[in-house]
């Protein structure tokens, strides 16, 4: 197979790869330079071109044609993001505003606040002529994160609501310098326009008067089945594996199961893709198989397979993963119709991602997307190398075999990505992905079960049972393998040319293998001296220890990690600098007798007083103000500080406040 294996010869795989270069070469270096138009007025001109060059009976003219089409799916890529781009930005006002949106997502609550994805309908501008004052709502049609207070009645929010709030609309803000994650541009790719906190009062649910979308529907009917859930008697960490694996719903998840199967080297169970969708396929395949009998009973039980898969996608909300998963089997049974040939694996997976491009070209930066179709391009790939290793005589061994190698083939692929995004590799992989597959199966196989024979007195309540002992059996293994020594190797940081390296390493190995040669050893060679090189100026080039300011917490980095450091009373000693974190009334009316000198004064929410105040107790040498604070209060305490004559920074425009550490 691997002979036959020169898969970059396939035209389409070659315009999908323009088009994913255009929508990153645009996203990355022209979205502030260049606008959609004129990108299409280009790639409309590229089009000409290529057709007229096709047309051409000219040899030397028609050889243009390939480079020319390569170039059309390039623009095509490169305007397609530049729209989207245009669809999600919007010139939010500085000042608080009135505006009236939809809830689309189910809210949960996040600290002391609720939080969902609201679509901004109108914004309410009130101007003034003279003795006139005019109001009028104008369209605004993006969606935002917005963060809400609940009020003293205990007014509730739920999905497809309809909501008017005043608030601050502003861009979500980054924070590189702390974290190296890019927040804000993270959730521009997500389609949200911008971030908003509406106090307690300053927002009311109004009657619904709109339909509810179909993804709003799923997302109220995946409610009702968590509520099932927990009707059922599932709890804690079975309820939230649960969830996770048959909807999608992530929420229950709390942050020391998440880090067990990461450590353990299935994180992917938790989150849903076509291991699922396979999963599914092979449960209801079953089931539908009496409709085999009849006349054209395979084409009736796999269009409702296609439409079963379709109504679990949406379900689960439409990720990456589970749409690639989908879309493949779609087009694997339109192909079954119209072709006896057996569909090609790479040419679907190609086609899967070339029409979820088409469709939204912000896919291309989400993560679940990237490790699902490298995943299969992996396992396409190095499956067939991996597998002729060894050939077992028995079931068993066949199964446990193919389970590895395809298990393999999958983290080799994807391994410059888990190292570049999540800084961690499992070493234990193999041995808990044996397991979760089948376990995940049964938790799949019990769910339906519950669902169908759960209103039953006797075999409801063993079906229930059987899920839970099962979950819980899941997460024992899972627990047992993260903790076994060196279950996970971690504080892995590499670049992004580092990651690229590593991928351009994988597939000059593969081709070495492919056909071995004294050029293809030495271009492995090459990459590897090269990336020590870089990893090893990475690591040795000198770096600032400093302190940040960032969410009412004081943070210590040190070149790629930071910790947060703890206090009793909030006061920090930062070598030779002091800090005062300020989050409730403790110091509102104190004096002292010897003032306290504080090199800067965190404030933040929950601070009760004034500058005034603070100043009889302590000697400020600059406020900081953490951007949760309720605006007109924080402009307040600005106009104090300005009249004290006291230095004073805001966070919001920079996310943290850097301190550089002084020794």
């Amino acid at each position: 197979m691997l002979k036959n294996a020169s898969y970059i010869i396939y035209p389409l795989f070659r315009l999908a790869f323009s088009m994913a270069a255009g929508i990153f070469l645009f996203d990355r270096f022209l979205s502030d330079r260049l606008s959609w138009p004129w990108a299409f007025g280009l790639f409309g001109i590229a089009v000409v071109l290529t057709c007229a060059c096709f047309r051409s009976s000219v040899y030397r003219w028609r050889s243009l044609f390939g480079y020319l089409a390569t170039l059309s799916f390039f623009l095509l890529g490169g305007c397609s993001v530049l729209y989207q781009q245009s669809r999600i930005d919007y010139l939010w006002p500085q000042e608080a505003e009135v505006y009236e949106g939809v809830v689309q997502t189910v809210p949960y609550l996040k600290g002391k606040t609720f939080r969902a994805e609201v679509t901004v309908t109108h914004r309410l501008e009130a101007s003034e002529d003279t003795c006139i004052r005019e109001k009028r709502w104008l369209p605004v049609r993006r969606k935002i994160l917005l963060y809400w207070i609940l009020d003293s009645a205990g007014t509730s929010l739920q999905c497809g609501d309809r909501i008017c709030f005043h608030a601050t609309v502003s861009r979500p803000v980054s924070d590189m310098n702390l974290t190296g994650f890019d927040y804000g541009k993270y959730l521009f790719r997500q389609g949200i326009s911008g971030t908003a906190l509406a106090f307690e009062g300053h927002w009311k649910r109004l009657q619904p008067a709109f339909m509810l979308t179909w993804k709003q529907r799923a997302l109220l009917l995946r409610e009702r089945l968590l509520e099932q859930y927990r009707n059922w008697g599932l709890e804690g960490d079975v309820l939230a594996v649960v969830s996770a694996l048959t909807v999608g719903e992530k929420r229950e998840l709390t942050e020391e199961l998440k880090a067990v199967y990461s450590a353990a080297g299935t994180s992917h169970v938790l989150a849903l893709s076509g291991l699922h969708v396979g999963m599914i396929v092979g449960i209801l395949w079953i089931l539908l198989a009496p409709l085999k009998r009849w006349r054209h009973g395979k084409n009736v039980a796999s269009v409702l397979l296609v439409v079963c898969l379709w109504m679990f996608a949406f379900l689960s909300g439409l990720s990456a993963s589970v749409v690639r998963a989908v879309t493949m089997f779609t087009l694997y049974v339109l192909a079954s119709w119209v072709s006896e040939e057996r569909f090609s694996g790479f040419l679907s997976v190609t086609l899967t991602a070339f029409l979820m491009l088409v469709y939204q070209p912000m896919y291309l930066f989400d993560i679940s997307f990237q490790l699902s179709f490298v995943a299969v391009y992996s396992i396409l790939l190095l499956y067939p190398l991996i597998s002729s290793w060894w050939s077992p005589r028995n079931r068993i061994g066949t199964y446990v075999w193919n389970a590895l190698s395809v298990s393999l083939a999958a983290q080799l692929g994807t391994l410059p990505l888990i190292l570049y995004y999540f800084g961690a590799f499992p070493t234990y992989f193999l041995l808990a992905n044996l397991v979760v597959g089948p376990l995940a199966c049964c938790i799949l196989c019990a769910t339906l079960g519950a669902f169908l024979l759960g209103n039953l007195p006797v075999v409801g309540a063993g079906v229930i049972w059987l899920l839970t002992q099962t979950t819980v059996l899941l997460n024992v293994i899972m627990e047992s393998v993260s903790s076994l020594d060196g279950s996970q190797l971690t504080a892995i940081h590499l670049s992004a040319f580092q990651a690229l390296l590593l991928f351009l390493l994988l597939g000059a190995v593969y081709a070495y293998l492919h056909r071995r040669s004294a050029l293809r050893l030495m271009t492995c060679l090459g990459i590897v001296n090269v990336f020590l090189v870089i990893g090893i100026w990475r690591y040795g080039r000198p770096f600032s220890d400093s302190f940040y300011l960032y969410r009412s917490e004081v943070y210590h980095r040190k070149r790629f990690e930071a910790e947060v450091l703890s206090s009793a009373n909030g006061f920090y000693r930062l070598d030779a600098l002091k800090v005062a974190v300020l989050k409730d009334s403790t110091w509102r009316k104190k004096q002292a007798a010897e003032k306290l000198v504080v090199d800067y004064a965190y404030i933040c929410r929950g601070f009760r007083g004034n500058v005034e105040g603070l100043s009889r107790v302590f000697e400020i040498r600059q406020v900081v103000f953490d951007g949760s604070l309720n605006p007109s209060y924080r402009e307040s305490l600005k106009a104090e500080c300005m009249r004290y004559q006291i230095p004073f920074a805001e966070l919001p425009a920079e996310g943290s406040y850097r301190i550089v550490r002084k020794y």
